[in-house]
């Protein structure tokens, strides 16, 4: 059957694009055609950002661009482009940082409003298809929009004209305003400040939804290597176990899911994204490296089978993501309940399973948008270790962990005879780069010479496919289509990952090869005059602003990692022009930057500290969201005695702060024996937090502390932030 509507993206080869091929929205790929139509008919431009594997992208499709009364108003009075983030990464983070500063919000699916000319002017991320619960539906927004684009032209053309002023001023980082010392002091202040929303309870940083964190995971990893401490170790492998046990791993199939719903980290939201496993793989064998914890093996192991089994080409590179629903029904096929384990399995083995996985004490998930809202069935999850399981039956976990493997072996095949979740099959530089370090590494450390072979066969397919004529690389393929200029993550990974296929003993060719594309990437990203490195080549013409960002996202910011081959390439000046652009945005935001404060950690230990001078500030230069943040409370303290300080929070009028917590830092951390926070879960006006010591704190020195909060007015929040200060000591 013939589909009713085609539009241009049917000549697109992103999974993502291709599913929006048949809306009756006339849909433009980000490019010169959309651009000049734009131009010619005086139309606003609508952008809708998203990715294969994104769930509200989904309904959005569903309810909104798949309706013929509404794609026609879109048709009608806009033009409207459609952007896979995961190809563009760089009109992505461009356009979101402008959501977040019209909005203190972002998400995916990404909705901006731009002039002819690019200029966003307004924003926002899901929007349903119609009015309700007093959010305005799509048809609303757009209509209004319009109306505003026709009949208030001047005024929507100065916001747009404000508004890039702000991302261009905002584009790079901001210059020391007083002389810094990167030493060793410094960077433990700041490994502890990013590690002060750990989760004592359920491991973890932060609260729900949580995310597993790779890059400060990878970080305390690092630090650790040099500088060894037991309170941190604790912490690396409470949370590593969490996340074993937890619903987010998947037992059956190996690899992990996105992120977890609950603080617990049992439901999980279902996305499987290559990035994400490549980096917990190499976590976790860097923590079998350190700790010589087998499990920690054994889960690394299943990650690789499980992306070498479901997520490679037929030409040995990697795929993207596992889609989180089926038939709009997120996680179905990783669902289940106990008759069917019982249907499957033997029933000695059934009753084992079901009570090793959780199934023997009742469902524990409901689909948060289908059903009666009771949970139904089960996710797979540990409620106890295999060891304790082990010990209950009197036999060694290496007999139980034998026998649960033929079980998860029979689940799993029965598991794949369901309809699986959509698999997008494109290939993209920087991901496939991040799994070939972690199997590169994970050669060398569990001497599985397989996982070598694998590498190094994915790293020829990108230096084959994914390289152009002239050295320059692109970004990403599917069915053999190669296109996109890449961007710095996608240089800085794979010369990061040559690096560590030649460590590994791979092909020595390797090492050159990295070496060769560094200086490409410097010639093609460094920023000669102030340092670091822009995240778009100096070719790229088609957006509005040249970022150079050292903030991570789920993914290590390119920057750092092109800091940190340098390194190891032998050219430290490189990485101290990089780290000094950087320090100052590093002090004040380390729990957003821990890809640069490993760059930190490894440059102390080869260069010793580094010395950054004051440069002049630009009083014209706004305020970043965090600055604004900070901006929003101030604090007095007073000691109550010597074992009980006050803290007094003053909060702007018009403003709340949610999910605040204190951290006492350093050596001051073991002496807290407790800390008492208002009752209420908003914060607004004055409000106490009294810290309780163990022992009279009588030091000569004061004391560190860091309060994290978010801080939020009636309309938006801004970003989660953190305020370092210093207490006078009691008696002092």
């Amino acid at each position: 059957m013939s589909a009713v509507h085609t539009n241009r993206l049917a000549n697109e080869t992103s999974p993502y694009l291709l599913q929006h091929a048949h809306n009756p929205v006339d849909w433009y790929a980000w490019g010169p055609e959309a651009f000049a139509a734009a131009r010619q008919q005086n139309k606003p431009i609508f952008l809708s950002v998203g990715y294969s594997t994104c769930y509200w992208c989904h309904v959005m499709e569903r309810e909104t661009f798949e309706n013929p009364d509404i794609a026609a108003e879109m048709n009608r009075l806009f033009i409207n482009i459609k952007v896979d983030r995961e190809e563009r990464p760089d009109v992505d983070q461009l356009y979101m940082l402008a959501i977040q500063l019209l909005t203190h919000q972002g998400g995916w699916p990404m909705s901006v409003f731009l002039t002819p000319d690019l200029k966003p002017f307004w924003g926002g991320t899901y929007f349903p298809p119609a009015d309700t619960h007093g959010q305005s539906g799509f048809p609303t927004v757009i209509r209004i929009i319009e109306e505003a684009y026709r009949q208030r032209h001047e005024q929507v053309e100065q916001s747009a004209a404000q508004l890039l002023d702000a991302l261009q001023r905002l584009s790079g980082p901001r210059l020391a305003t007083r002389p810094l010392t990167l030493d060793k002091e410094l960077v433990d202040r700041l490994v502890q400040r990013s590690t002060s929303d750990y989760d004592a309870h359920f491991g973890g940083f932060g609260s729900a939804p949580k995310f597993p964190r790779q890059t400060l995971l990878q970080l305390l990893l690092i630090h650790n290597r040099h500088w060894p401490d037991d309170q941190r170790t604790a912490m690396i492998r409470h949370t590593l176990d969490a996340l074993d046990h937890g619903g987010i791993h998947d037992h059956l199939g190996g690899g992990f899911h996105r992120y977890s719903t609950d603080e617990k980290w049992l439901v999980p939201h279902f996305e499987i994204m290559l990035y994400d496993n490549a980096l917990l793989a190499w976590v976790y064998i860097e923590a079998y490296r350190q700790t010589e914890h087998l499990p920690y093996a054994h889960v690394a192991r299943g990650i690789f089978d499980f992306i070498l089994r479901e997520m490679t080409s037929p030409q040995g590179a990697f795929y993207t993501a596992f889609d989180a629903e089926v038939d709009g029904f997120e996680g179905l096929s990783y669902l289940w309940t106990p008759d069917e384990i019982d249907q499957i399995l033997p029933p000695d083995d059934a009753a084992l399973f079901k009570k090793v996985y959780g199934l023997d004490a009742g469902p524990n998930f409901s689909d948060p948008h289908h059903g009666a809202g009771k949970p139904d069935k089960n996710i797979l999850f540990l409620p106890r270790s295999l060891d304790a399981v082990a010990a209950d039956m009197s036999i060694d976990r290496q007999q139980l962990e034998k026998r649960l493997a033929v079980t998860r072996q029979l689940l799993h095949a029965r598991r794949l005879k369901r309809k699986q979740p959509l698999l997008d099959t494109k290939i993209l530089t920087s991901w496939n780069a991040l799994m070939i370090r972690a199997l590169a590494y994970g050669s060398k450390i569990l001497q599985e010479p397989s996982y070598l072979d694998a590498a190094a066969h994915c790293a020829r397919f990108l230096l084959d496919h994914h390289c152009t004529p002239d050295a320059r690389l692109l970004r990403t393929s599917r069915e053999g289509q190669a296109k996109t200029p890449a961007f710095l993550e996608d240089y800085a990974y794979l010369v990061q990952a040559l690096l560590a296929l030649n460590d590994a003993g791979g092909d020595e060719s390797f090492k050159d090869q990295a070496t060769a594309m560094a200086a490409v990437m410097r010639l093609a990203f460094a920023d000669e005059k102030q340092g670091g490195f822009f995240f778009t080549d100096s070719s790229a013409s088609d957006l509005l602003v040249r970022q150079k960002t050292a903030t991570d996202s789920p993914l290590p910011s390119g920057s750092a990692v092109a800091a940190m081959v340098h390194l190891e390439l032998n050219h430290p000046e490189i990485a101290r022009q990089t780290l000094a652009a950087y320090a100052p945005q590093l002090s004040n935001q380390p729990e957003s930057m821990s890809a640069m404060l490993e760059t930190a950690v490894r440059y102390l230990q080869t260069h010793g500290p580094l010395e950054i001078p004051a440069a002049a500030a630009d009083p014209a230069q706004p305020l970043s969201p965090h600055e604004q943040a900070a901006q929003i409370i101030s604090l007095s303290a007073a000691w109550a005695g010597p074992n009980e300080l006050n803290l007094r929070l003053q909060i702007l009028e018009g403003w709340h702060l949610t999910g605040a917590r204190l951290a006492v830092l350093k050596e001051d951390t073991a002496n807290v024996a407790g800390i008492v926070y208002p009752p209420q879960d908003q914060w607004t006006g004055e409000v106490t937090i009294s810290v309780h010591f163990t022992t009279p704190s009588m030091r000569q020195k004061p004391l560190d502390m860091a309060l994290k909060y978010q801080a939020c007015n009636a309309n938006a929040c801004l970003p989660e932030t953190t305020l370092e200060f210093e207490i006078p000591v009691a008696g002092a």
